[in-house]
């Protein structure tokens, strides 16, 4: 479509919410006025009662519908997973139909720690699906490496230690080859030292963000992390990560994470990875500014009738309530997520709507509806591309993140309600794709 107008929707913009109409130009945001007359080649969207917002920008995740980056796709009836090219592809395409449908508009597939070689193969699929198909290549940005450099294995989750490598920019480059550069995030634990801190600095060089997460360190590692240009927590409170009450080295890594601005931090909003009562505490001690939702979703997500299940020698569970995973066996592990970004957002959204008593804050007011819309958005949307720097416009491309004028016309339609969101429109880079409940 080369012209689009979205016609008496409530935009929500940087910093309010106002009834307007939204034209859209080959992919960009050419106008936002108050009564937009459209001419013969214009598609109309009539939104009256509905929202207009930017497009969730999803860092963290691994797959949904039976697939996963690292391993191709599920197989429930061997309890295996099949990565014979054709069927990764095709489960790849599931994948991001997936996450189009539940208001994804841009995506980081997420690696486990996994061996070297079937990642480079994986790589290499993912690398050719989207040359052969342009339509998702608009919506996957790159990968994010998290399971490859851990180091302690009583900090590894849900990862395998046994595929655990020291930082180095030999295998970087591997990757890289294999994926036609498409790292983007490359998680780097502080307590790596001196090695962590070089391949972080070197990384930064070439504009991939640095994550620290599964991490022992404690804060002053943490802290020499930073300063070489790690600037991600990644799930915060999850993972886990240390955290260190006494006077003694800066604390651990959560103290920094907390304290310094440089550092953006995710959270895993589905309400089990991270209680509500600690995610109003987090967002007032960061500041909504610093705060990036994600759904760490894995191959479970989608899955229905998924009980119990293997993944590289980790044995995991899904919940009674079919809302979480964890690794079987110990219920306080949880094993990635089941949640979708349109469930993860109306869930914040609630939290931010309603009086909830904190853990470190006695309690937390309720913002006005669209304060939450606002703050909601900033972090599905709008942080996410300032840390990966697509936030602004540029003479090569429109930026993203939020709902403005010359920016991608990366937005959603919705209807919003305190504790539902039903997204009936994704526009991605202008294309625009019906979604379902």
């Amino acid at each position: 479509m080369e012209k689009v107008l979205i016609k008496g929707a409530s935009i929500i913009g940087c910093s309010k919410v106002y009834e307007a109409d939204l034209l859209v130009e080959k992919g960009v945001i050419s106008e936002i006025n108050q009564s937009i007359q459209p001419d013969s080649a214009t598609t109309i969207i009539k939104a009256e009662g509905k929202y207009v917002l930017p497009g969730f920008i999803d860092i963290h995740n691994h797959g949904s519908a039976g697939f996963d980056a690292s391993f191709g796709m599920y197989q429930e009836k061997t309890d295996s997973f099949d990565a014979s090219e054709q069927v990764y592809k095709n489960g790849l395409k599931a994948t991001l139909d997936f996450y189009i449908n539940m208001g994804a508009t841009r995506v980081l597939l997420t690696t486990m720690a996994a061996p070297l070689d079937k990642l480079c193969v994986t790589l290499g699929y993912i690398k050719s699906f989207l040359y052969d198909h342009p339509k998702y290549k608009k919506l996957v940005y790159g990968i994010n490496l998290e399971g490859s450099f851990l180091k302690d294995p009583v900090y590894a989750g849900a990862q395998n230690p046994k595929y655990f490598c020291e930082p180095n920019q030999k295998i970087i480059d591997v990757l890289q080859e294999a994926s036609g550069n498409l790292l983007k995030i490359v998680n780097v634990p502080p307590e790596h030292g001196k090695k962590g801190c070089e391949l972080t600095e070197e990384l930064i060089k070439k504009g991939i963000v640095v994550a620290g997460g599964h991490s022992a360190a404690f804060g002053d590692e943490f802290l020499e992390a930073v300063d070489a240009g790690l600037n991600l927590a990644i799930h915060f409170l999850n993972g886990p990560s240390r955290s260190n009450s006494k006077s003694f080295r800066m604390g651990g890594a959560v103290e920094v994470i907390l304290r310094s601005d440089a550092v953006y931090l995710e959270i895993i909003c589905d309400g089990y990875h991270v209680d509500p009562s600690y995610v109003r505490d987090i967002i007032a001690r960061k500041g909504h500014e610093r705060v990036i939702m994600i759904t760490d979703s894995m191959f479970a997500n989608g899955l229905p009738n998924l009980e119990r299940f293997e993944l590289l020698g980790l044995k995991g569970a899904v919940s009674k309530n079919k809302q979480f995973l964890q690794v079987l066996g110990s219920e306080n592990t949880l094993f990635g997520s089941v949640l979708k970004s349109d469930v993860g957002y109306a869930n914040v959204l609630s939290w931010l709507t309603r009086s909830i008593s904190g853990t470190w804050h006695r309690m937390h007011k309720a913002l006005s509806f669209h304060e939450a819309l606002i703050q909601t958005s900033v972090m599905f949307s709008t942080n996410p591309a300032k840390l990966l720097g697509i936030y602004e416009n540029t003479d090569i491309q429109p930026g993203t993140g939020s709902i403005e004028v010359g920016k991608s016309a990366d937005l959603l339609v919705a209807d919003i309600e305190m504790d539902k969101l039903s997204i009936t429109r994704n526009m991605l880079q202008g294309t625009v794709y019906t979604c379902s409940e």
